[in-house]
């Protein structure tokens, strides 16, 4: 499966490229050339779509609601500044470089570089809504509220971050991950994209709160995932996990002390579904489990993914995220009756 076997959702790619076009614009008009490298927008759309697969389901989101064109690429533009401020803020975090701007500086200005995007994307948001007041599709008090509510709503995903900032010394129950820990960097990471057309689209409204829940789900079982890739680095570098409280929590016996050797010092040689399997394939199945909720609230809302397309994009998902592995681990039946929520184990 690819995305693009998805035939509904290549309008909504095609979206994205007028999306990152407006970006390209306001970066011309924001930072002299000297400062930018020459650019293009990738011709293979596969690897576009898959570059930009959440940015890219918004929109498709957006559209299926109702949200007319001019502000889908209103609220894109708005996604795209967010996503570029998040992924400089992570870059000086985790001490990489993920470039969403073709800036011109030394190969080995990663800082810096990382900076400029938090300093260049911030100024696009603002731009682009100051943009929308001249064109009538907000007024002067709704913008300075989305951008205040925009604001307000990253605040406490970062305040998340910081607290893992060092390293971590106990491990919460997999309860409390979830409920401090996933519902920021998970959940309401995912929600971002919906604070906007929430407070500005009054038509669909009640189809946007149904939609905004359903991403929500679908980001936290999106972070379980992460957990299964991230569960040895995590543990190097003191972060929480689902995966590791799962099994300090509810593994078997033989897990748990594998588990302490680790925290004392072991190395991780063994793939993790296969030191863990219990735990990976219950965590796997709550998470998928999770994920199909959410996608069966966007149905409610509008969406026209079903389940039985829902299971294929998420076994993608898995791929992309560098777990395909563990589709071995996925049942035959595609059955999946556990979720995130306490007391959905059978």
């Amino acid at each position: 499966m690819t995305l693009l076997n998805l035939r509904h959702l290549l309008p909504s790619v095609r979206e994205h490229r007028e999306v990152e076009k407006k970006v390209l614009l306001l970066l011309e008009e924001t930072l002299e050339q000297g400062y930018l490298k020459p650019t293009r927008l990738p011709v293979n759309p596969l690897r576009y779509a898959q570059r930009n697969v959440f940015s890219i389901l918004f929109l498709a989101i957006y559209q299926a609601i109702g949200i007319p064109a001019e502000r889908r690429l209103l609220y894109g533009v708005i996604n795209h500044a967010i996503r570029g401020i998040v992924t400089g803020t992570d870059n000086l975090l985790d001490d990489e470089y993920k470039e969403m701007l073709p800036l011109k500086f030394p190969e080995q200005a990663t800082r810096f570089k990382s900076v400029m995007h938090i300093l260049l994307f911030d100024r696009f948001l603002f731009r682009v809504m100051d943009e929308a007041v001249l064109q009538g599709m907000l007024d002067a008090e709704q913008r300075q509220l989305v951008q205040q509510k925009i604001f307000q709503a990253m605040v406490p995903i970062g305040g998340e971050e910081a607290t893992e900032e060092g390293g971590v010394h106990d491990i919460l129950s997999p309860e409390a991950i979830l409920e401090s820990v996933h519902v920021h960097k998970g959940g309401n990471l995912l929600r971002l994209a919906f604070v906007a057309p929430r407070m500005i689209e009054k038509d669909c409204f009640s189809a946007l709160e149904e939609a905004d829940q359903g991403i929500f789900r679908i980001g936290m079982a999106l972070q379980v995932i992460d957990d299964l890739t991230d569960f040895y680095q995590d543990i190097v570098d003191r972060r929480h996990n689902y995966l590791v409280s799962s099994v300090r929590f509810e593994g078997t016996a033989v897990e748990r002390q594998r588990l302490e050797e680790l925290l004392t010092g072991a190395e991780g040689t063994q793939p993790v579904e296969g030191a863990f399997r219990e735990s990976v394939e219950r965590v796997m199945h709550r998470a998928v489990g999770e994920a199909l909720a959410g996608f069966a609230q966007l149905e409610k809302a509008g969406f026209w993914l079903g389940n039985r397309d829902a299971l294929r994009l998420i076994r993608y998902l898995f791929r992309l995220r560098g777990v395909g592995k563990l589709l071995s681990l996925w049942p035959a039946d595609n059955c999946f009756v556990m979720t995130l929520e306490a007391g959905d184990d059978p």
